[in-house]
This record gives C-alpha cells, structure tokens and sequence, in this order.
C-alpha cells in the first residue's frame, strides 16, 4: 500500500509540475498574441532623423513622460490643441546630422521638439519613424525667437492610441 501511495503521489507531483509549466507557456503565449488577436500592434521604439544644410547644430527636447493639458484659451472646444507639459524632459544640443532611437516606457508616449541656434535662421528637417514605420516627415525654414521670446521649432507628439498633434 505504501508503494501505491508513494506511485501516486509521484505521478500527481508530475502532473501538478506539467500543469504549471503549461500555465506558464499559455501565459507568454497569451502576451504575444494578444496583438495577433487584437490587430493592434503596440510599439516599442522610435527612431528620430534631423538634418539642415545651413546649421550644424540645434536643440532637441525629448521627452518619454508628458501630459496632454487642455487649452486654457479653448477648454470646451475639441479642435483647439491641447498643450503638452513635460514631466520628464532632456534639453541637449546635438550635430546635424542626428540619427537615434529612443526605447518606449510602458506609458508608450513620446516627445520631441527642435529648433535651430539663438538667433539663427535655418531650415530644418524633422523624420521621426515608430517601429519602422514612418510618421512624420516635415522640413521648414525656422525664424529665431521674437522680442517676446517665442520661436518657431519642429513638433512630435505621440501618446498611443490617442490622436495627437505633429
């Protein structure tokens, strides 16, 4: 009897550790066809182009973390664009040409504004590509900051799936 229940409990260890490991493989499975079975392919990097030939650096700010805030001047109208506050940002000026990919967080946002030197006049060329995939492509010829201290810049902004400004 001993042995029977020995045998048993054996083959219940088994099946108890088969049942886990397949616990296990449907759950990594279920995460990966998750975008299969939805359509909905959430990304995971962003790759971002800027150029000019008559500049050879400008400011860049990033950001992976904002909100989107409605317009104090519009709050009631759905056409009026909202206005993007950083939480967490980076400000660095970089050498054209710039090429460089940005990893996504889990909150899927990203954020990116450029402009050329302090009182330079330059035509700048903003691609920004999501997985491969290209979403904004754009070239402008940008003045430098007004008496008032506003400038021109090259805007990106992506939250997924929310539509967003460009």
């Amino acid at each position: 009897m001993k042995f029977l229940e020995d045998y048993l409990n054996r083959s219940l260890l088994k099946v108890t550790r088969a049942i886990h490991a397949l616990c296990l493989v449907l759950m990594v499975l279920s995460v990966g066809a998750c975008e299969w079975l939805t359509g909905v392919h959430i990304p995971d990097h962003v790759s971002v182009e800027i150029g000019s030939s008559d500049v050879s650096s400008v400011t860049v700010i990033q950001a992976l973390h904002f909100l989107m805030i409605p317009n104090p001047e519009c709050p009631d109208d759905p056409s009026c664009p909202s206005i993007v506050y950083l939480v967490n940002s980076d400000t660095s000026s970089v050498s054209l040409p710039f090429e460089r990919t940005y990893q996504l967080t889990e909150r899927h946002e990203f954020f990116l504004e450029t402009y050329p030197p302090e009182g330079e006049e330059a035509t700048l060329t903003l691609r920004v590509l999501i997985d491969e995939e290209e979403w904004y492509n754009d070239f402008r010829r940008l003045l430098p900051a007004n008496a008032e201290g506003d400038r021109e810049t090259l805007q990106f902004v992506y939250k997924f799936g929310e539509r967003t400004i460009g």
